[in-house]
């Protein structure tokens, strides 16, 4: 089956902004058009499918919101500026729209109006840091994600290596729980079953993944590897992804320029490592699986390059190479 599909990219390499493209039944990948804006790394669609909402990771930082027309081409509808530096990650919910803005380590909030972003409602800002005083002087909200089935919002700190849970109470963000990784881990990305029972943490620093399961709050129930055993050399994890059937987790190694797939325990959320596969390009940044999940795309964004593995075929790298430029997230 072919797809349909949007790539997310830094503009300071001379790109235009958002890209469309195509995946077809057999791997292979082709450009369709472009659409300009400001280094737009990360992009997800609204829930009914008629806006794609951007982040503009600048040192400024912005959010974009854009119309999407018939066909799939887009029209800009809006940007907003976050309150804070470098937006990395944009999340909907529950009728407001947040941006985690990695340099000023806080979340900015947004009302949506007919889907409609207006004036930034407030910021709630994290504190702390951490042991690496390369990367953690401070705090850096790197993405905020719902917990599917609630109306609590979780946001990993890589500044401050904790993941914390919140629910949004008027104009603030009321703490429910925070989970303090180990120092130094880095957690950039989380994603969660359909079922809102488990969780899987992908820590950029420490190249590791946790697994979480809710009972009466939140436990970690496992810590997982995405290198190889006796790795030497330099790694960071960046992108985690939960397959569209909920039985794998993948998750990408920039620099060593692999994906790690590992098996999920439908009963308990606990991992196994299935293999670690080379991407076919360098710093992969984002990966996403195509709907029907026979396709992991691997946005490497050192190459200038998406590449399509075979989830079907061992995670073989299949077709040619797409050239784009500086590609940060691959949305179906």
């Amino acid at each position: 089956m072919d797809y349909t599909f949007y790539i997310g990219t830094y503009t300071f390499g001379g790109g235009k902004g958002i890209y469309r493209a195509k995946l077809a039944g057999d791997g292979s990948l082709g450009m369709i058009d472009s659409f300009e804006s400001e280094s737009p790394s990360y992009i997800i669609f609204s829930s009914d499918k008629k806006y794609i909402y951007a982040t503009n990771e600048s040192r400024e930082g912005g959010v974009a919101a854009f119309e999407v027309l018939g066909g799939g081409s887009l029209k800009k509808i809006v940007s907003r500026p976050t309150g804070g530096g470098s937006p990395c990650h944009v999340l909907e919910h529950g009728g407001y729209l947040y941006g985690a803005n990695y340099g000023a380590g806080n979340v900015a909030v947004f009302p949506l109006e007919g889907g409609i972003p207006g004036e930034i409602e407030f910021t709630h800002q994290h504190e702390g840091s951490g042991p690496d005083m390369k990367r953690q002087k401070g705090p850096h909200a790197h993405q905020a994600v719902n917990v599917p089935g609630t109306d609590v919002i979780c946001v990993a700190d890589l500044g401050i290596d904790q993941v914390r849970f919140y629910r949004k109470e008027g104009k603030s963000l009321a703490l429910v729980q925070a989970i303090a990784l180990e120092g130094g881990d880095g957690p950039r990305h989380s994603v969660f079953s359909a079922d809102g029972r488990f969780g899987w943490i992908v820590t950029e620093l420490s190249n590791f993944i946790y697994s979480i399961k809710f009972e009466s709050e939140w436990v970690i129930t496992g810590k997982y590897s995405t290198l190889p055993a006796g790795f030497q050399g330099d790694s960071a994890c960046a992108a985690i992804r939960l397959s569209p059937d909920g039985k794998l987790i993948a998750a990408s190694n920039r620099f060593s320029d692999t994906v790690a797939v590992f098996d999920v325990c439908g009963d308990t959320g606990l991992l196994s490592l299935q293999g670690i596969y080379p991407v076919g390009g360098k710093t992969p940044r984002d990966i996403n699986f195509s709907p029907d999940g026979k396709w992991l795309l691997s946005a490497n964004q050192d190459s200038d390059t998406v590449t399509a593995l075979s989830a079907e075929g061992g995670f073989a790298v299949c077709g040619g190479a797409l050239p784009v430029s500086k590609p940060t997230c691959i949305l179906f």
